[in-house]
């Protein structure tokens, strides 16, 4: 069917389709190895770095992680090391694989021209872009609630290959679920809306059928209960406390819910807005003619979701970025009937013109997001909140409550200097994205950025540290203090110590270390520093920066 499609497909929709699928690759790929692991994506760590596999499969943790994910991570640290590659690539290829799978799956019921502008939409959703290059389960669970939505419909319609679509619905709901509990409501409601059908069949003719397809619901649901229980309740009974404590804390609004809207859609004008939910409503509005029973099926998962996730009032879910993230499994849908729209719209076109319009109009989108803002290179902090926490600057807290000054003076003079050509090792940091300023100073100077741990020259152990001596982890935009000393300055040109904690609007970490304690050290095996002020002290460790540092002087 689908080589069918491609052949009476015009040449320039393949071209497109083709073109899509490059770029969101490119967008995934995209200086992925040189990201700087933060906030949230530490949880894991942590906990691998103090508990044993047992241990990491029966509890959740106050600070969540995922528990698949961590003892994937564990399985990499006990052999060969963890990377930070290794930590991507499972969301790396989870979210490439969304770019296929999703419109492979659809590929009956969708024409080329809607899957070949889906693809583009999901190619370069910044949403999706994002949570794909981050450490944490969403770009996995996102591509696996599709497949579970997709596989419970076409197993219930009972066409073909009946019992392999039931295996790929429950193997599907029981990994998603295992990996984030905020996925259950998006695969379990299809039992709810299937459920209602077969009542509703009860009533008819065929009575028969409908205590048949009852009862296939009830065997299959026992089925993925019970994986779900065996995996998930001895980490939910343990951790009870933990997980209480997250939910009932915080409220949707409706200002939230629209920005989060606008998240989901990748955007921050209103007006771009108002045109894809019109594009949407034309492709909800031509897919109902064609397929009633699979819009209203959508429609229930994504409203049931929002609401359970809303009535559940999880933590920080009143800010955008953490609603948009929890109902991330809806953008695919979304972006869906956005492309059957658009593809109705532009239909009485030729298909050269189909193809300049879907070509425009995704540059168009592409250029109202996020993603131009903070593509530059080197940009190591993609992940930061600054960038994602909400699309439009005006509304992100992080833009607004945070300085973006004074820079001190030496990243003013590095930005002098060619891009890329050198490398800063800047200590103390905080993992609580709020108290790094790298992000602001990177994108004036230009230059790589690692990460220096100061344990236990500086401080004791702490969280977002590891000890020098444990060789299962491998990160390599971090680098250890008395490594610098022995002289493995791993091709490093300046250490960069951050005397205060940053910023001055906010009350001090508590963590921040007190650096009178291996400044002297530090002094003492690399010279003084070749600048100072009151908020950095710099040191050069390469002989090009020492020349650098002389010729400035």
């Amino acid at each position: 069917m689908l080589q069918r499609r491609l052949r009476n497909a015009d040449t320039a929709w393949v071209v497109f389709l083709a073109l899509a699928l490059a770029v969101g690759i490119f967008l995934r790929w995209y200086q992925l190895g040189s990201q700087i692991l933060l906030d949230d994506e530490w949880h894991a760590i942590d906990k691998l770095l103090h508990a044993d596999a047992r241990d990491i499969a029966t509890h959740l943790g106050l600070a969540d992680y995922s528990i698949p994910l961590t003892l994937y991570y564990r399985f990499l640290y006990l052999h060969g090391g963890l990377s930070e590659w290794g930590m991507h690539l499972p969301m790396l290829l989870a979210g490439v694989g969304l770019l296929v799978i999703a419109p492979w799956l659809l590929r009956r019921q969708a024409g080329f021209a809607t899957l070949a502008v889906w693809t583009a939409l999901l190619a370069i959703s910044p949403l999706l872009v994002y949570l794909s290059r981050t450490a944490r389960p969403y770009a996995i669970t996102n591509l696996l609630v599709f497949i579970a939505v997709i596989a419970f419909r076409e197993w219930w319609r009972g066409r073909e290959h009946r019992l392999r679509w039931a295996g790929l619905y429950v193997v599907s709901t029981f990994l998603a679920g295992w990996l984030h509990l905020i996925t259950l409501p998006f695969t379990l409601l299809p039992f709810v809306f299937f459920g209602v059908a077969g009542l509703r069949d009860l009533a008819g003719s065929g009575r028969a059928a409908a205590w048949q397809g009852i009862g296939r619901l009830f065997v299959l649901g026992v089925v993925v209960t019970a994986l779900l229980a065996a995996a998930l309740l001895p980490s939910m009974l343990n951790d009870w406390g933990a997980l209480a404590a997250k939910a009932g804390s915080d409220a949707i609004t409706l200002e939230s819910a629209y920005r989060s809207l606008l998240m989901g859609l990748g955007i921050s004008s209103p007006w771009i807005c108002i045109a894809m939910v019109l594009s949407l409503a034309a492709g909800v509005r031509t897919w109902w003619r064609r397929d009633a029973t699979f819009v209203a099926y959508v429609a229930l998962i994504v409203t049931g979701s929002a609401l359970a996730v809303a009535q559940s009032h999880p933590a920080w879910v009143q800010h955008p970025g953490t609603f948009a993230r929890y109902m991330q499994p809806a953008v695919p849908f979304m972006l869906l009937f956005v492309a059957e729209g658009f593809a109705g719209l532009a239909k009485p076109l030729t298909a050269v013109l189909q193809v300049t319009l879907a070509l425009a109009s995704v540059a168009v989108l592409f250029a109202a997001g996020p993603m131009p803002a903070y593509l530059y290179n080197p940009n190591q902090f993609m992940g930061h909140p600054w960038f994602q926490f909400d699309y439009d600057p005006a509304h992100n807290a992080y833009r607004i409550q945070l300085p973006d000054g004074p820079i001190p003076e030496f990243y003013r003079r590095l930005a002098a200097l060619p891009p890329r050509s050198l490398t800063l090792v800047e200590a103390p940091w905080s993992l609580e994205t709020d108290h790094d300023p790298q992000p602001l100073y990177q994108k004036i100077h230009g230059q790589y950025v690692r990460i220096g741990l100061l344990t236990p020259l500086c401080a004791a152990p702490a969280y977002g540290e590891y000890p020098e001596a444990d060789t299962g982890m491998r990160l390599t935009r971090f680098v250890h203090l008395p490594a610098l000393l022995r002289g493995d300055t791993h091709d490093a040109d300046f250490l960069v110590m951050h005397l205060k904690s940053w910023p001055p609007t906010l009350p001090a970490t508590a963590e921040w270390p007190d650096l009178s304690t291996c400044l002297p050290q530090i002094e003492q095996h690399f010279g003084a520093p070749v600048y100072h002020d009151a908020e950095i002290e710099v040191f050069a460790l390469s002989a090009a920066a020492r020349a650098l540092s002389a010729a400035k002087n």
